[in-house]
């Protein structure tokens, strides 16, 4: 079975619906637990095929179906069961800006200071939902 990749969070969490972190209830909008103590070990004892893990990479951060612990930022409990353990929606990913410089590296600069755009970092990190 090919994994679905879903475009952003907005897609993704229109699909899957990501509950709210009870350990914050005056917080709705935090749907995100934690990876240590007693949010790691309520997402635990959840069954696996409603659990997904925020990971991120040198390129993009993504919400991956399952457990993950290399590269994890915490976990979402959904509503809708996952199908495919391979399953994943892409939230962002980091393009090069226009005054980005390979040959920056000798400075820590790969992108000019007094520019708007990334402020001298070289990148700029794209959202998919803005897309």
């Amino acid at each position: 079975m090919e994994p679905t990749e879903y475009k952003g969070w907005d897609e993704w969490a229109k699909k899957f619906k990501p509950i709210q972190n009870h350990f914050y209830p005056d917080q709705p909008e935090t749907t995100m637990f934690e990876t240590y103590g007693e949010e790691v070990e309520f997402v635990n004892n959840y069954d696996h095929r409603y659990v997904w893990t925020n990971l991120t990479g040198e390129m993009s951060d993504l919400v991956c179906a399952g457990y993950h612990y290399v590269n994890r930022i915490g976990y979402y409990i959904t509503e809708v069961p996952w199908d495919n353990e391979d399953d994943y929606a892409l939230l962002s990913v980091e393009v090069e800006c226009e005054c980005y410089n390979e040959d920056g590296y000798e400075n820590g600069e790969y992108g000019k200071a007094d520019c708007k755009e990334c402020e001298g970092y070289g990148m700029i990190t794209r959202y998919l939902d803005e897309d």
